[in-house]
């Protein structure tokens, strides 16, 4: 299914503005991708363009059990760590998506802002920093917060929860199915798929 073309500014009257990370506030998935053809390759995978683009939204547990399915869990959380390790060793390499992180800025200061991820917290904090936004959201919540990952709306709830506002009032900003997928389970909606906004 295509990108919806929803504008990237959010509408008159939002309440809260819910950001993923990967993909749409910092351009990590280059280097996930990088990083995991490497370790996926050692362990015999050939991780394709095409696998990625369909698994890149799932949270990164589901992620490897996707290429590893038969593997044990022992072997599939040395996977995980061998590339979870050498993407945190990376990440002086990350860029900002401008577009999207220039409507953050925009609306700083003026409404509750906060991510929403399926990444593991470390990551997704020190992707933040290292392109110098960290400070720009109420708070993070990560993986490591919920019981479940995208495409589940746990994340988002929570979220809207803390925010103390209406999920009709929210704007979620996402580059994934299973992200919009969530956003929308969670009863927002205006759902922005910043893939549109990227190329």
């Amino acid at each position: 299914m295509p990108p919806e073309n929803v504008p990237l500014e959010p509408p008159e009257g939002a309440r809260a503005l819910l950001f993923d990370c990967d993909g749409t506030l910092v351009d990590t998935l280059s280097l996930y991708r990088v990083c995991w053809r490497q370790v996926f390759g050692r362990h015999g995978f050939d991780l394709t363009d095409e696998w990625f683009a369909h698994y890149a939204g799932h949270h990164v547990h589901d992620f490897v059990a996707a290429a590893f399915p038969d593997a044990s869990s022992e072997l599939r959380a040395e996977i995980t760590e061998e590339g979870m390790g050498m993407f945190m060793s990376s990440t002086h390499l990350l860029e900002p998506l401008e577009n999207v992180v220039s409507v953050a800025r925009a609306h700083y200061g003026r409404i509750p802002m906060a991510v929403v991820s399926s990444g593991p917290r470390d990551a997704v904090t020190e992707s933040l920093a290292a392109v110098g936004i960290t400070d720009l959201f109420d708070f993070v919540l990560t993986l490591d917060d919920v019981s479940a990952g995208k495409p589940s709306p746990e994340g988002y709830l929570q979220a809207i929860a803390r925010m103390g506002v209406d999920a009709s009032g929210c704007v979620a900003y996402e580059d994934s199915a299973p992200g919009m997928a969530a956003a929308h389970a969670a009863g927002i909606p205006h759902v922005v798929d910043v893939r549109v906004h990227l190329g």
